[in-house]
């Protein structure tokens, strides 16, 4: 929401933010849980042992390890760019940021904007989340991450537009 706040026109006003579907975390907790399996087995084969030493078991242990770590840099990848993806609609513009250290960014201005497409799966029906596409004038075609609510983000994006759209034609 920085990026957002700081890159505002004189009269830009911030109007909505989109968010991340619930299912986001609970796959990245997924991730976690499924590679903490092999260091859960690891460490109750070893507590039958009395943690006896045995080279299988260490061998064992460096597989449950790496597995391990994996399923933390996955999640905290995912957790990374959920907190450095910013999905915004101002009064102006519809705006896509990623990143942290390398930036992307996305703007499309409202009264631009010719098509917007959301999909949704049965699934993503059922658990609230979709696919948003916006087509802009041109071959401006921006593809959103899977977010929540994607009805109402379309619902405040084409609001905004009519919005945008009415004050333009006031300024001709």
């Amino acid at each position: 929401m920085a990026y957002v706040k700081k890159t505002l026109a004189p009269d830009e006003e911030y109007l909505y933010r989109a968010h991340f579907n619930w299912t986001y975390d609970v796959q990245s907790w997924f991730w976690l849980a499924f590679s903490a399996i092999p260091a859960g087995m690891w460490l109750e084969a070893s507590a039958r042992a009395g943690f006896a030493h045995d080279p299988i078991g260490h061998g064992f242990l460096f597989y449950a390890g790496a597995a391990f770590m994996l399923g933390v840099v996955i999640c905290l990848r995912r957790y990374v760019h959920k907190w450095t993806t910013v999905i915004a609609v101002t009064s102006v513009r519809l705006i896509l940021k990623t990143g942290m250290i390398a930036r992307q960014s996305h703007e499309v201005m409202l009264d631009e904007i010719e098509e917007v497409l959301v999909t949704q799966t049965f699934l993503g029906r059922i658990l609230g989340y979709g696919v948003l596409r916006v087509r802009g004038t041109g071959d401006a075609v921006v593809e959103f991450p899977v977010i929540g609510a994607p009805m109402r983000v379309r619902r405040e994006l084409e609001a905004a537009i009519v919005e945008a759209r009415g004050m333009a034609r006031k300024r001709r």
